[in-house]
């Protein structure tokens, strides 16, 4: 019996002298890719934003404390304005003019009612659902440059009674 073969083999010696591999490619690939990923892990380090957890969340309590809690200084920020807030007490409040608030008035109040109040560099930011998070982010650079190193990001709620 004979066999055909419409492909010509030739022998492996002859055949791997005329194997060429284009690696233009894979290289290029590589320019663009590099590059790339580079920039990527940089800029995510730049814009990692940290914060932590106080200690105490998620630990079971060791029974009733008779300390009280110190009040911190809280900006609740809303669409319509800023409010400066100290425990229950209302200590300020800088309206949203023209849809911009005025963050540097707030840096000037902030670093006023710290001294006032003598308090330490601890300081909560709640906001609302409708509050853009550009400006909450410029808030918050704004606490630091009023001094205050703890910064809490909290959600405000429109009727704190209802819990609304």
């Amino acid at each position: 019996m004979a066999s055909f073969s419409f492909v010509k083999r030739k022998p492996p010696s002859e055949a791997a002298a005329e194997i060429e591999l284009d690696l233009t490619p894979m290289m290029s690939m590589f320019l663009i890719l590099l590059p790339f990923l580079v920039s990527m892990a940089v800029l995510t380090h730049l814009t990692i934003l940290e914060f932590s957890l106080p200690p105490n969340v998620g630990a079971p309590s060791a029974g009733p404390s008779t300390e009280k809690p110190r009040l911190k200084l809280t900006m609740v920020m809303t669409p319509d304005y800023l409010l400066v807030t100290h425990g229950e007490r209302l200590l300020d409040s800088l309206p949203n003019i023209g849809g911009s608030y005025d963050f540097e008035r707030v840096k000037d109040v902030l670093i006023r009612r710290k001294q006032e109040l003598n308090l330490e560099g601890e300081l909560v930011v709640a906001s609302r659902d409708q509050v853009r998070l550009k400006n909450i982010v410029t808030l918050m650079d704004r606490c630091k440059a009023a001094g205050f190193d703890k910064i809490g990001l909290s959600s405000a709620t429109a009727d704190p009674r209802e819990g609304k």
